[in-house]
């Protein structure tokens, strides 16, 4: 059987750079606006694609973060093992909740499961009798958790011990959608069946917009690596993310000439073009060709892309260039230089995406 091939060189091709500093200064911020709550990290999707064990030491380590929340018990087992030598032991809780065969996962990584339903509750409770575990209760967003009309039956397990309820808003990208507010007044209401326990209802929005969402606990994800959790950006997020690669190959097209596959880009003028070692087999979504907003930093300057987005390659026009460009010069897909939001409407998506997608070949390097 042929052996897999690893890249070796990185700086052959695309990498990220991850700001820990930027990093643990966004969580302060989330942590200071919600001061009467603690703050979790959400560190599912390897920390929304730069890596959950990384994101979570510097947190542990610089913010003193304690509680985070994964979305599998695999993730969760993981964690486990880079942060084992905090004291405390942090709090891992799983999202997605136990399964039979997942079970002993939780049992060996020490993971308190976000229960979503009755079976799983009863599972729970048999297994690991008064073993701590917290309950999504679904408040009107019909994806995940524990429908009202089965609380009273959680509740009554009698070796269940719902240490935290929580609920997720649906709407918190727009904060003046009513939405928002009928879902805090039922999970209130809902929530009171669970005395003693601690309340959790804030994401990042929640947290940025509504201090009646903040509760005891709040979990904490897009703000965190950058990116905003509204329509817009917000300055109080400072960017954490920047995704780089190296110019490959310079040349000249002429007028008439056409540019990467399918022939979708001519030439209507002498255009100078650079070829980036980056594609969407490295998470750049292929959506950003020919929607004319796509594009990159070059040496301080902006850079359109142009003709069809590759696997490995992307082409840009660096004809209006001030600063004559060359092969090895670096351009810049989103970070301090171009927003991450901007990146990701121009490829017609979300910041969420344009991280959690960024493949095995981006190298992640740590600032």
């Amino acid at each position: 059987m042929t052996a897999p091939i690893t890249l070796t060189n990185k700086t052959a091709g695309p990498w990220v750079e991850i700001d820990l500093a930027a990093l643990c200064a966004n969580y302060a911020m989330l942590r200071d606006t919600a001061p009467g709550a603690e703050t979790a990290a959400v560190v599912k999707c390897d920390g929304y694609g730069l890596g959950a064990g990384a994101v979570a030491a510097a947190l542990a380590a610089r913010e003193n973060c304690r509680s985070f929340f994964v979305a599998y018990p695999e993730e969760g087992a993981a964690l486990r093992a880079v942060l084992k030598n905090i004291s405390p032991a942090p709090a891992i809780y799983v999202f997605n909740g136990p399964l039979p065969e997942t079970m002993a996962l939780f049992e060996e990584g020490n993971l308190i499961p976000v229960i979503n339903n009755l079976e799983q509750a009863r599972k729970w409770a048999e297994r690991k009798p008064d073993a701590p575990a917290a309950l999504h209760i679904d408040t009107g967003m019909n994806r995940l958790g524990a429908p009202p009309v089965e609380l009273g039956d959680i509740a009554a397990l009698k070796s269940l011990r719902i240490e935290t309820v929580m609920s997720h808003l649906a709407c918190a990208n727009d904060p003046a959608h009513p939405k928002n507010n009928a879902q805090r007044k039922m999970f209130e209401e809902l929530s009171q069946q669970f005395p003693g326990a601690r309340r959790s209802l804030a994401a990042s929005g929640g947290v940025m917009t509504d201090e009646s969402c903040h509760f005891d606990l709040t979990r904490v994800g897009i703000a965190l690596y950058g990116g905003s959790p509204f329509d817009a950006a917000d300055d109080r997020i400072a960017p954490v993310a920047a995704l780089k690669a190296p110019v490959v190959q310079i040349r000249q097209a002429a007028p008439g000439e056409t540019v990467g596959y399918g022939a979708a880009h001519v030439v209507a003028e002498q255009t100078r073009l650079a070829t980036v070692a980056l594609g969407y087999g490295d998470g750049f979504p292929r959506a950003a060709s020919g929607r004319g907003r796509g594009r990159a930093i070059i040496n301080g300057e902006q850079a359109s892309i142009v003709g069809r987005i590759s696997m490995d390659l992307i082409t840009l026009d660096i004809t209006n260039s001030k600063r004559p460009v060359k092969t090895g010069d670096i351009a810049e897909f989103f970070g301090p230089n171009l927003a991450i939001h901007e990146a990701a409407a121009a490829c017609g998506t979300i910041s969420y995406e344009l991280l959690t997608g960024l493949g095995g070949r981006v190298d992640r390097r740590y600032l």
